[in-house]
């Protein structure tokens, strides 16, 4: 009877050994275990420059808070202004875009690097430097969410153009009024780049993320018409963009946001790979 009881037991230990999960215990995607339950998520909207040599620690935060919270962070780097001006022959490059100036205009950038999280005033401030980005994204990501998201992205190779279908799941009842913007971003452009804590500053291979590249629907987004639907309706959307043979697919992502055009506050965000 005591040899029985120990083999049962063996067995049990080397199952349980077998079923070990490793860490890091990260959310990849935007749902939960549950099939049903979506998760509220963070758009941070960083402004920055090739030229600007300080601008290399907010990117350093950006890759901080996305080791940390994985893909609840969506970030967007927006270059513009003065430091992202091109200026031969160490920065040839002009990687600014029409949607990127008017966002920057319109909320009044001037300070480099500097930063808006889900376009929402924390501590008294929206436009906020990097050093309060993690403070101000917590405190979101408490939250449950109101909206629900989802891409699907495809290809066209017949006239080189990509599309992406969003669709909205409505989570809690809302009344404001609210616009959709869908964004394109790159990863891993290698380019120069400043950076004041280098000596020299000039970094020629500097690997620039998140980087803004086109809109699908301009700077402001579509108007999403919420009347008449009730908690668990979708909405669903669909945005063709002509692709620049520039940009790398397996670099691209596709961002998509809900924002109240009552104060501009972002509700929910996702984002999708093209590839």
């Amino acid at each position: 009877m005591m040899k029985v009881s120990f083999f049962f037991v063996s067995l049990l230990f080397i199952f349980i050994a077998c079923d070990k999960i490793e860490p890091p215990f990260k959310q990849q995607n935007n749902i939960t275990n549950d099939t049903n339950v979506f998760i509220q998520k963070v758009l941070i909207e960083d402004f920055t420059g090739h030229r600007c040599g300080n601008c290399p620690r907010a990117h350093e935060k950006l890759r901080d808070l996305k080791n940390v919270y994985g893909s609840k962070i969506v970030a967007i780097s927006i270059h513009s202004g003065f430091f992202a001006m091109p200026l031969p022959p160490s920065y040839p490059a002009d990687y600014r875009t029409p949607e990127g100036d008017e966002i920057t205009n319109t909320f009044g950038i001037t300070q480099y690097p500097s930063g808006m999280v889900n376009r929402k005033i924390y501590n008294g401030n929206l436009i906020m430097s990097h050093d309060s980005w993690a403070e101000a994204a917590n405190a979101i990501l408490q939250q449950q969410p109101s909206i629900g998201m989802s891409i699907q992205n495809s290809f066209q190779q017949s006239n080189n153009t990509i599309t992406s279908i969003v669709t909205l799941t409505l989570l809690q009842e809302l009344s404001v009024p609210m616009k959709l913007c869908i964004f394109l971003t790159e990863d891993s452009i290698i380019s120069p780049q400043t950076d004041y804590s280098l000596n020299p500053n000039l970094i020629p291979n500097y690997v620039h993320m998140h980087m803004l590249r086109k809109s699908f629907n301009g700077a402001w987004g579509t108007e999403i018409n919420l009347t008449n639907k009730n908690i668990g309706d979708t909405i669903k959307r669909s945005f063709s963009l002509p692709w620049n043979n520039n940009w790398k697919k397996q670099h691209a992502h596709v961002i998509a946001f809900v924002y109240n055009t009552d104060n501009n506050e972002v509700i929910q965000v996702e984002e999708k790979s093209v590839e």
